[in-house]
C-alpha cells in the first residue's frame, strides 16, 4: 500500500539509483537520504552517519524540502548529484577535502558527471571554494541523464506546503531551459502552498542577506539595507540574497 513517506523518500531513491548508473557507473554505495530543513541550505552530505544493528555504516545526503517549491526540478537533481559527488570523492578520492571544503579533485569530477562548479552559480566563478554552488554543462551528461529521467515520467508526487520564505538559498544559473518539467518550480505543479504570515516575514528580515561585488565576486554577509563599497573595484556590493550552502560540514 503507497504512502506518503513511501512515496517521496522512494522517488528520491529512484532519483539516486538513476544518477548513480547514468553518472557514477554504479559504483556509489547506497546511502540514507533524509529531508533537513537546516536553514540556508538546499543539501548537504555527512559521512557514516548512520550505523545499524548489525554493524553496517551508511552515509546521509539530506536534503532540504522547504526549497523544493521554490526551485526549478533540475536544481534539486543538481543538488544531489553535487552530494553524490561529495560521496564518491569520500569513497573513492585520492585527495579529499577538509571540512566543508570543494577541493579540485571535487571539482573535477562535478565536471565529469556534467556539472559546472562555481562559487557564484555562474560562468567565470570559481570553481573550488568553501561554498560552492554549480549550472549545468550544455549538451553535458547530466543534462542527458535529467532529459532520460524526464522521460520516464519522473514527478514529484509530494512538495512542502509550508516553503521556505528566501527566494532562493542557492544562486545558479537559471537560465538554461530544458525539456518537460525540469524547466518548472515545483510550486507550478503543485502550487498549493501556504503564504508567509506577517510575523514569518519578520523573522525573515533579521536574517542576513549576501552583498556581491560585481567586479571581483566578492561576497560578504550583513544584515538587510547595508552601504557597502568594494575596496578592491571600488563598486557598490548589490544585496542578492543569502546564498549560503552547507556542504559537507556535518
Amino acid at each position: 500500500m503507497t504512502t506518503p513517506t513511501r512515496e517521496f523518500y522512494g522517488l528520491l531513491q529512484q532519483a539516486y539509483d538513476f544518477f548513480n548508473q547514468r553518472l557514477f557507473e554504479g559504483e556509489l554505495p547506497a546511502a540514507l537520504i533524509t529531508a533537513q530543513r537546516e536553514k540556508r541550505t538546499m543539501g548537504y552530505f555527512s559521512p557514516d552517519r548512520w550505523a545499524s544493528s548489525d554493524g553496517q555504516r551508511a552515509h546521509e545526503i539530506a536534503l532540504n524540502p522547504a526549497y523544493f517549491a521554490k526551485h526549478k526540478v533540475i536544481e534539486i537533481f543538481q543538488t544531489l548529484v553535487h552530494e553524490q559527488c561529495h560521496l564518491w570523492q569520500f569513497e573513492f578520492g585520492r585527495h579529499k577535502s577538509r571540512r566543508g571544503y570543494h577541493n579540485r579533485e571535487w571539482a573535477a569530477k562535478m565536471q565529469s558527471v556534467g556539472l559546472m562548479p562555481s562559487h557564484t552559480g555562474h560562468k567565470g566563478g570559481r570553481s573550488t571554494g568553501q561554498r560552492m554552488s554549480d549550472y549545468p554543462i550544455p549538451d553535458g551528461v547530466f543534462l542527458q541523464a535529467c532529459d532520460e529521467l524526464d522521460r520516464t515520467g519522473f514527478r514529484f508526487a509530494w512538495v512542502d506546503r509550508h516553503a521556505a520564505l528566501g527566494d532562493s538559498c542557492q544562486v545558479r544559473d537559471t537560465t538554461l531551459t530544458t525539456a518537460g518539467c525540469l524547466d518548472s518550480p515545483l510550486s507550478t505543479l503543485i502550487p498549493d502552498l501556504v503564504p508567509a504570515t506577517s510575523l514569518q516575514m519578520v523573522a525573515c528580515a533579521k536574517q542576513k542577506v549576501r552583498y556581491n561585488c560585481k567586479g571581483c565576486h566578492a561576497n560578504l554577509w550583513g544584515k538587510p539595507g547595508l552601504n557597502v563599497i568594494c575596496g578592491s573595484c571600488n563598486l557598490p556590493l548589490s544585496s542578492e540574497g543569502d546564498s549560503h550552502e552547507q556542504q559537507d560540514t556535518h
